[in-house]
């Protein structure tokens, strides 16, 4: 982490600390149904009813240092379900090139230069206004550019679906909802129709992909917008390509950051709605130059964790941590350890797949908060809620986003991003 930012953080911590710390909201019960998060209307008119019970201990592919080992047997329920992975339109019959989506990404540089003021600054073909600073870490190169440094150390929240996506500002007096900004999400290549994943990046910008039977997308937004009529500008970086031969295009639910800035992708193997396959995944390369490989870190297949739709941070002892996170599963709310794959049922909520958890130095009363997202449908909006950490409920609709013009999915067919607070990484280096 730069030392521009762990000043702002420390300036944030300092400041809160003159403020007395608020009371816990009061907790309102969730009456949940769950909508399983894969919704199917491919050609073959597969219909996902599924209902899927996950137990044991995974088989870590690599070696973990993780903290936290909940252990627990949880059911993934899901009820007259809709395949939130196959909900694509595919009108052609042949495959996707997984190979040749690479062409269409934008080449971001690492390369640096020093100037008088001590910074470090890349070159950014094409874009002669955005900054590029690169990371050299033990995973390989990553670099970030361009983006509002501002949106990491303020609470805010993103989903997009299609072609829209929507910035919602969080308070961070008392954790609502201050305003939700709805804008058009264009693509310099088309993005698929499908489940969008999404993660914010250190310097503000996202990082999302877009799932369905053809494979995965994965895109980057450098600038994204907090203000209306603004639309956000899509680069599309390529496919994520199969590590296997003869195997079909990774189909990836979730993306998700840790401390250290790494990026993972939730692979959900063979289907959508369960848990056969299951992998997270961890980019090694400069992704934003459209270089895509990566390595496992956890086989999930066996994991005591249900068919995971989104990643969240979790919370240990009050304080944000990667590897012993927050994943929801079709309303199921799950701790997992990111590692080992071991987890625990937490509650069953009104959200469906989204979920971010936001740390304690965004807010004022320096306490941590819980965002979940549901699915709505064709006649409501998604609708984000707070989930109070003391017992796993959650609140009433804080917000309800636009109800969007959408041919196949639902209004919330997206995961949460957010940004982090300053944390120090358990998952495997």
């Amino acid at each position: 982490m730069n030392s521009q930012r762990i000043k702002r953080v420390l300036s944030t911590l300092s400041a809160a600390a003159l403020i007395s710390c608020g009371s816990d909201p009061s907790a309102t019960d969730s009456a949940a149904s769950a909508t399983d998060s894969d919704t199917t209307t491919d050609t073959t008119s597969d219909s996902a009813s599924a209902s899927a019970s996950a137990s044991g201990s995974a088989s870590a592919s690599a070696s973990t240092s993780a903290s936290g080992t909940a252990s627990a047997s949880g059911t993934d329920s899901t009820s007259a379900g809709t395949d939130s992975g196959e909900a694509t339109s595919d009108t052609a019959a042949s495959a996707t090139d997984t190979s040749s989506e690479t062409e269409s990404a934008t080449a971001t540089t690492g390369d640096t230069t020093g100037d008088t003021t001590g910074d470090t600054t890349g070159d950014t073909t094409g874009d002669t206004t955005g900054d590029t600073t690169g990371t050299t870490g033990d995973t390989g190169t990553t670099g970030t550019t361009g983006g509002d440094e501002g949106l990491w150390d303020t609470p805010n929240l993103w989903y997009a679906v299609h072609d829209s996506i929507m910035y919602i500002e969080i308070d961070p007096m008392d954790g609502s909802v201050v305003k939700l900004v709805h804008n058009q999400l264009n693509a310099d290549v088309p993005l698929i129709q499908g489940q969008n994943g999404l993660t914010m990046l250190e310097d503000g910008s996202l990082l999302g992909s877009r799932e369905s039977a053809m494979g995965t997308q994965i895109y980057y937004v450098a600038n994204p917008p907090i203000e209306e009529n603004t639309p956000a500008e899509a680069v599309l970086l390529g496919m994520v390509p199969s590590d296997q031969p003869n195997q079909k295009p990774l189909r990836i639910e979730a993306l998700y950051t840790d401390c250290d800035g790494r990026i993972y992708l939730m692979d959900t193997g063979s289907h959508v709605s369960n848990s056969d396959g299951n992998r997270l995944l961890r980019f090694t390369k400069n992704y934003l130059e459209g270089d895509l490989e990566y390595e496992v870190i956890t086989d999930l297949e066996n994991a005591s964790v249900g068919d995971i739709d989104d990643m969240s941070p979790g919370l240990v002892d009050g304080e944000i941590n990667d590897g012993t996170g927050f994943a929801m599963d079709s309303s199921f709310l799950w701790q997992i350890d990111y590692g080992d794959g071991t987890g625990a049922e937490l509650a069953q909520t009104d959200g469906t797949w989204g979920i971010h958890a936001l740390g304690g130095p965004l807010f004022n009363d320096l306490m941590p908060r819980v965002y979940i997202l549901s699915s709505g449908n064709g006649n409501t909006g998604a609708e984000l809620m707070e989930v109070y950490i003391n017992d796993y409920t959650n609140s009433p609709p804080l917000i309800e986003g636009p109800d969007l013009d959408l041919q196949v999915g639902t209004n919330g067919w997206s995961g949460l991003a957010g940004p982090l607070t300053e944390c120090e990484s358990t998952l495997p280096q």
